[in-house]
């Protein structure tokens, strides 16, 4: 794997959507390759902070609004 390559895959890694063995390989990438390493690390610690300080609610009436949309859109596609 190259730093393109770990680029590209980047945030399905940080998002744990990959399978093991592309982790592997990323992993063992990052490993040999500081700069990189240094990368991912930031983009990590990015994503945790904005996830500990999003922690607003949904409003009830944008909720139920979501929800009738999915049911809506996966019934649609059933047929």
């Amino acid at each position: 794997m190259n730093c393109h390559q770990a680029h590209e895959q980047m945030y399905g890694y940080l998002d744990r959507e990959t399978g093991a063995m592309h982790r592997l390989r990323i992993r063992w990438h990052l490993y040999r390759c500081p700069p990189c390493g240094k990368g991912f690390r930031f983009e990590y610690a990015l994503r945790l902070r904005v996830r500990r300080a999003c922690h607003d609610e949904m409003p009830e009436e944008l909720s139920v609004r979501l929800q009738a949309l999915l049911r809506q859109q996966f019934d649609g596609n059933r047929e």
